[in-house]
């Protein structure tokens, strides 16, 4: 099957590598990240799946946070998972990793409970924003919670303006609707309800915003 392009963490692949160092001192991740995985209401015997796991630093908070949940991570960069693996495997930890073709997730109807995403969503060009989120609706169960964390539109024009440097570097088509704050209106156009802004972080690349939604 044919994968569909994507844009790499950092742009280019030759910069994958510096992913992690890159993010943690650019913007409070840990701090984010542990908000993220506090507003999806991780429960015990849930079924998790980590969007866009990328180097797998979410997907390991997730799962040392609820040791007894099944948690997947999910990522269309075959590069970038073997990075996660190796990770995972430092932290001893069970965790399922595979990677998909960016148009479908390969499982099943209602397979999953809680669905996190951590910088993903901007990296997507709005025609697949709009079909991962049907698509992360679909396997979502009945109850079961969405939660992202990503770049949207701040009321401050500083936190704007300083997300144009992500624009530039991920592209003003990918980055469009986070710029124009579209991106709680697409969840609720994929099904979703109770659609919420949680929190916002102001980072030197501009407003990330922690969004919360519901498959009722």
């Amino acid at each position: 099957m044919e994968q569909t392009k994507f844009i790499p963490a950092l742009r280019f692949k030759w910069l994958t590598p510096l992913y992690d160092f890159f993010l943690g001192i650019t913007m409070p991740e840990k701090k984010i990240k542990q908000v993220l995985i506090s507003s999806a209401d991780i429960y015990a015997s849930a079924k998790l799946l980590d969007f866009g796991c990328g180097t797998a630093t979410l997907t390991i908070m997730a799962k040392q946070s609820s040791p007894e949940a099944k948690v997947t991570g999910i990522d269309v960069d075959k590069e970038i998972l073997v990075k996660a693996a190796k990770k995972i495997k430092e932290e001893k930890l069970d965790v399922f990793l595979l990677d998909y073709d960016g148009k479908h997730l390969p499982f099943q109807p209602n397979a999953f409970d809680r669905v996190i995403s951590c910088l993903v969503f901007h990296h997507l060009d709005t025609d697949v924003k709009q079909n991962m989120l049907a698509e992360i609706f679909r396997i979502l169960n009945k109850d079961g919670q969405l939660t992202i964390a990503d770049f949207g539109r701040s009321r401050s024009w500083i936190q704007r303006t300083l997300f144009n440097l992500i624009r530039i570097l991920d592209g003003f088509k990918s980055t469009h609707a986070n710029a124009k704050g579209l991106l709680p209106e697409m969840i609720s156009d994929a099904g979703f309800e109770n659609v919420v802004v949680k929190k916002r972080f102001k980072t030197m690349f501009g407003e990330v915003q922690i969004i919360g939604a519901e498959k009722i």
